[in-house]
């Protein structure tokens, strides 16, 4: 099987590239291919000639994207409707990453694969759109759905690289305390479990379509904060503080929880919870969590 990974540079894009080990792969870095560019999209994927392509590629800086809509719906709306109509020609299926912000959050359980989303802000519409259009291009389209991403790679949109656990880690150690949101839910998202999720999906036989795939059950942020001090074993006091005290320039949504719904009914679904993953992590990483200023101490 032939694999073209867009955004193999980044922080899912790396563990799809270890997960698709003995596929024949090509991953074009961001300077050697413009999604946003029709004619360079088209050129590249009828010369690569893949069977798959995946697409991680997105510009998720969310505050960025309020200020800067052209560039967003660009490369999420654009992009994958580039990827999609080239992927058509060249009769390759076609995995497209997208988000939980598609939601507004007011639901109050799991979003299925059913649900009807409402974006909040720029980043979520800009991605739903670029949804939309992937599917109308290319009917052997997946859509996947995800949210909070954290693993070995460190996320280039994030100040230092570090996710949501390094960030709790490094804080928690130099000041002995943190003030964590307990009105935001999500499904955090552990790499390698969504890469081989992926990767299950490019091998596989399961029917073209929309996806959620996340680490199960959901909690919220200052639920996942308890979770990494109780496993680690540091003496931090975690503080259950509301939204508000970290304004931002967009409104997010207030319980953005997925159910792998889709998944399930075909047989496939490999996420372990939110407990294996976040353990797992910490017990594995523990050097390049070192390098990034957040070593556990366990």
């Amino acid at each position: 099987m032939r694999v073209l990974v867009i955004g193999g540079e980044g922080q899912l894009g790396r563990d799809i590239l270890t997960a698709l080990d003995g596929e024949d792969v090509d991953a074009p870095g961001h300077g050697a291919l413009d999604v946003t560019d029709e004619a360079a999209v088209s050129g590249y994927v009828e010369d690569a000639r893949p069977d798959v392509v995946v697409n991680t590629s997105a510009y998720h800086d969310v505050a960025k994207c309020e200020a800067e809509p052209d560039t967003s719906f660009s490369v999420n709306t654009l992009g994958p409707r580039n990827l999609a109509r080239a992927c058509r020609r060249a009769g390759a299926r076609f995995i497209h990453m997208s988000t939980d912000y598609v939601f507004d959050g007011m639901k109050g359980a799991p979003y299925t694969e059913d649900d009807t989303p409402r974006p909040l802000m720029v980043y979520g519409a800009s991605k739903l759109a670029g949804e939309h259009l992937a599917r109308l291009e290319w009917d052997k389209t997946f859509i996947v759905r995800t949210t909070g991403l954290f693993g070995r790679n460190p996320c280039r949109a994030k100040p230092g690289g570090r996710n949501f656990i390094e960030t709790m880690l490094h804080f928690g150690r130099e000041r002995g305390e943190v003030k964590v949101v307990d009105d935001q839910r999500c499904c955090p998202t552990y790499t390698p479990d969504l890469a081989a999720q992926i990767v299950g999906l490019a091998r596989g036989d399961a029917p073209p379509g929309l996806y959620n795939a996340v680490t199960p059950p959901g909690c919220s942020w200052y639920e996942l904060a308890q979770l990494i001090f109780e496993i680690t074993g540091d003496k931090v006091k975690v503080v259950p503080v509301g939204s508000d005290a970290f304004p931002a320039p967009f409104r997010r949504p207030a319980d953005s929880r997925l159910a792998n719904d889709a998944l399930g009914r075909a047989g496939i679904l490999v996420m372990r919870s939110v407990g294996e993953a976040v353990r797992e992590y910490l017990e594995t990483h523990r050097e390049s969590l070192a390098g990034r200023g957040a070593c556990p101490s366990f």
